[in-house]
């Protein structure tokens, strides 16, 4: 009689054993589902670092390269790698003209203050047409034209009467022959006459302003003694002879 009460209320050690073991196997089976893996789900999966750092680097180089030969999107700008072609399919020969490529390159650059026609904005940017810093004269040389274009002018200045106080950046990044062509065409258009500058000649100035770090004022100019290069080579070949002396006389009858 006694055993069948003990079996029919069991004692409390026997619920304790009884929870810790269901309690156990609620834990192993929750374990079990929380290690499982979710399905893999098509079009969700992260894109790799490796692949989004190569895109960022892509777009930095292309933005770069645009920065930097894009020529201002301009497409007057001149493209040297271009073949050039004259009627009848023949390729041109020699090299570019200056005065070709120095007005594309000043279109690019410069025509947004000294304008298509070279007379600049009143009051604010010089004119170029007939202008004493352009065509040398006075105290200006053919030095201080290619001191201002490689280094850059700021301060108050006279053009021509007018005085202007402004700054004109420098101009470094660009090549000798890139200078050397905008100022052969500004000295030679507009109706302005003088003699074109060479690579050579801006590549010697380069030379010796290296240590300029900051645009030129005119009284720093006014303090460097001008110098005017020397004139372009003769005339090509086949060209006309120089006409004679006029004053020469004339050789004597029978000589």
């Amino acid at each position: 009689m006694i055993d069948e009460l003990d079996n029919q209320n069991p004692r409390p050690d026997t619920f304790e054993a009884n929870r810790e073991s269901d309690d156990l196997n609620v834990r192993d089976v929750h374990g079990a589902i929380l290690r499982e893996k979710d399905d893999p789900r098509d079009g969700y999966e992260p894109i790799p670092l490796w692949l989004v750092s190569f895109f960022m680097a892509l777009v930095f180089w292309g933005g770069a390269y645009l920065a930097f030969n894009s020529g201002g999107f301009e497409s007057k700008v001149f493209n040297p790698s271009q073949v050039s072609w004259s009627g009848g399919g023949a390729v041109a020969k020699g090299p570019p003209d200056p005065k070709v490529v120095g007005k594309r390159l000043y279109t690019a650059n410069c025509v947004a203050c000294h304008q298509a026609t070279g007379l600049g904005v009143a009051g604010q940017f010089p004119t170029l047409v007939g202008s004493e810093w352009v065509l040398t004269e006075g105290w200006q040389g053919d030095n201080h034209l290619v001191f201002i274009l490689l280094n850059g002018l700021q301060g108050a200045i006279q053009v021509k009467g007018d005085t202007y106080n402004g700054a004109m950046p420098p101009w470094k990044q660009l090549k000798d022959d890139q200078i050397a062509a905008i100022l052969t065409y500004i000295r030679s258009e507009w109706g302005n006459n003088e003699s074109p500058i060479s690579a050579e000649q801006v590549a010697k100035i380069r030379e010796e302003t290296a240590a300029q770090t900051e645009p030129y004022t005119q009284a720093q100019l006014q303090a460097i003694p001008a110098i005017e290069f020397e004139d372009a080579p003769a005339a090509a070949e086949g060209s006309a002879p120089p006409a004679p002396d006029a004053a020469a006389p004339a050789p004597a009858p029978g000589a």
